[in-house]
C-alpha cells in the first residue's frame, strides 16, 4: 500500500507511520525551462561630466529564458530601454525562497553580468543584483515584482535601476 496522499500530511511520527506528502513544496518542479516576461520603469544615471549628472527614466520590457537545477535558476535575458536606445544583454542566476510560511508567496535574490549598449557609447560590462517577489498563481504560472540595479564598469560612471513586474512560465 501507498502512503502518498494528496495533500500534506504528518511526518513527526515513528518510522513508517507518515502519510500526506511532506518534503518541500518548490522541489517538484525540477531540471526545468520557463520563460519570464518582464516591463516596468528603467532608470539610466550617467556623470559624463565632473560637475554635471544625467539622469533619464523610460519603460522598459525584457525577456528571459531559464533552467532550474535543483533550487537555482540559471538564466540568459535580454531588456530594453526603448526611449533611450539601450539594450541589456545578461547571464545571472536567481535563488528563490518561500516566504513568511506562505506557500504561494516567494522571494529571491539573484545576480548576474549584463554587456550594456548605448547610443553614442561603447559597449560596457556590468554587475547586475537583483530582488523578487513573487505568487504563485499555478503549477506552471507566477506573477512578480521585479528589481534589479547595474553598475556599470564604464569612464561615465554609470547606473541603471529596474524596477517592474514579471510574468513566469514553466515550461
Amino acid at each position: 500500500a501507498s502512503n502518498y496522499a494528496e495533500e500534506p500530511g504528518r511526518t513527526d511520527r515513528a518510522e513508517e507511520s507518515e502519510f500526506g506528502r511532506g518534503g518541500y513544496p518548490f522541489a517538484t518542479v525540477k531540471n526545468s525551462w520557463s520563460i519570464q516576461a518582464l516591463f516596468g520603469s528603467g532608470v539610466v544615471k550617467s556623470k559624463p561630466g565632473p560637475s554635471w549628472t544625467k539622469e533619464l527614466t523610460d519603460l522598459y520590457y525584457g525577456l528571459k529564458i531559464g533552467y532550474k537545477l535543483d533550487f537555482f535558476d540559471f538564466f540568459a535575458g535580454y531588456s530594453r530601454i526603448d526611449q533611450q536606445n539601450t539594450d541589456f544583454l545578461g547571464l545571472g542566476i536567481t535563488r528563490e525562497i518561500p516566504f513568511g510560511g506562505i506557500p504561494d508567496v516567494t522571494i529571491g535574490f539573484s545576480l548576474g553580468s549584463e554587456i550594456i549598449k548605448r547610443d553614442n557609447v561603447d559597449t560596457e560590462f556590468s554587475i547586475v543584483s537583483g530582488f523578487n517577489a513573487g505568487i504563485i498563481l499555478g503549477d506552471r504560472l507566477k506573477l512578480g515584482l521585479d528589481y534589479r540595479r547595474s553598475i556599470v564598469f564604464s569612464d561615465y560612471n554609470v547606473t541603471a535601476n529596474r524596477f517592474g513586474l514579471s510574468f513566469k512560465a514553466d515550461l
